[in-house]
């Protein structure tokens, strides 16, 4: 496997301070506001004035010192290593395998962290494919991405169900922790961290599911796109364009009722499909629904390599992502977390 970075457009301390007034730069705010397009810094610069804006680049760094002091106590708690052929932890990167392709990355206009998490794990006859999104709600979401695609990475031998399980009683368990390390966590109200999560068990032409929260799956087959929604569903074309022109669907989309965590509900069945040669499966965060089905429909029909489907489709997220609340922009752009895993079966 080889893992790269990915591109993201980035905004420096000093592109920042070209787009605001002087008294209103301070430092470090690439840290806090890079991940944001220039034409979202100008709105924000000139619908705060000067004392707004200080309280909140205030509220935002605390935050992010929060976040981080979190994070660092809790990847040392788990012995974290870099791993070539998963991307999670607030990684952004591609990783390219023979049979599968990964990429994950913060986007733009969401947030300067990224939830998100992918492993590709070829183990000969079997092939697993996971994508995590992190619950944005909790305290550090990239953390669970992490000990999921971690706990697939140590146990191969465990059914898909009983490493997402696995996977919860180390995050109470990791929360727990947490609390004595740093004492004042103890007063945390909601989850340290939670996901949803997508796994693939692919073996010869057989493909299990198991799907927790709204991690999407698409499927591409002789020029036909079908979903998996969150429900357990198999959608067509005409029901998620249905769906896309639903205001009130986009705006409840987000919004999950399962995720690994300390509220997990187990109670779930996995679901199998037989592949067919030239079947392509694209594993994806919410991230990927700032694209129309049919947006979708029109990168996977081409005849290009899984690579460039990946890149294509990343690429088109990132545009989305840009033009957000612009003139024209549909409601369904709003951006995300964005993670994609694109396998072709032979």
């Amino acid at each position: 496997m080889e893992k790269l970075p990915v591109d993201i457009p980035t905004l420096s301390d000093e592109g920042i301070a070209n787009l605001m007034p002087a008294n209103m730069v301070y430092p470090g705010l690439s840290r806090l506001f890079g991940h944001l397009a220039p034409n979202y810094v100008k709105y924000i610069a000139t619908a705060m004035d000067s004392y707004t804006w200080f309280r909140y680049v205030e509220s935002e760094s605390k935050s992010f010192i929060l976040k981080n002091l979190a994070t660092r106590a809790l990847y040392k708690m788990l012995n974290r290593q870099d791993r070539s052929h998963i991307c999670a932890g607030n990684e952004n990167g591609i990783v390219h395998g023979e049979r599968a392709v990964g990429l994950t990355s913060r986007g733009v206009n969401y947030k300067a962290i990224n939830e998100d998490g992918f492993g590709i794990f070829d183990e000969g006859e079997v092939l697993k494919l996971v994508v995590c999104d992190g619950v944005g709600d909790c305290l550090v979401g990239e953390v669970a991405s992490f000990v999921i695609l971690d706990q697939f990475n140590r146990y191969p031998e465990k059914s898909l169900h009983q490493v997402l399980l696995d996977s919860c009683h180390q995050l109470v368990q990791l929360a727990k922790d947490l609390a004595v390390e740093i004492p004042e966590f103890v007063t945390f109200p909601n989850e340290i961290s939670q996901a949803a999560v997508t796994a693939l068990r692919i073996e010869g032409d057989q493909c299990q599911v198991a799907q927790v929260g709204d991690v999407i799956l698409y499927t591409y087959r002789e020029g036909n796109l079908t979903m998996l929604d969150p429900h357990g569903d198999w959608l067509n074309l005409r029901q998620m364009t249905d769906l896309f022109a639903n205001e009130k669907y986009l705006s409840q989309r987000h919004i999950i009722n399962n995720a690994v965590g300390r509220n997990y509900d187990s109670d779930w069945q996995a679901q199998d499909f037989a592949l067919r040669s030239g079947d392509v499966l694209v594993l994806a965060s919410d991230g990927l629904e700032t694209l129309h089905p049919k947006t979708v429909l029109e990168l996977l029909s081409s005849s290009l390599p899984s690579k460039q489907k990946l890149n294509e489709l990343y690429q088109e997220v990132i545009r989305a992502n840009l033009n957000w609340q612009t003139p024209g922009s549909p409601i369904y752009t709003k951006p995300d977390n964005v993670t994609l895993v694109v396998y072709q079966h032979p």
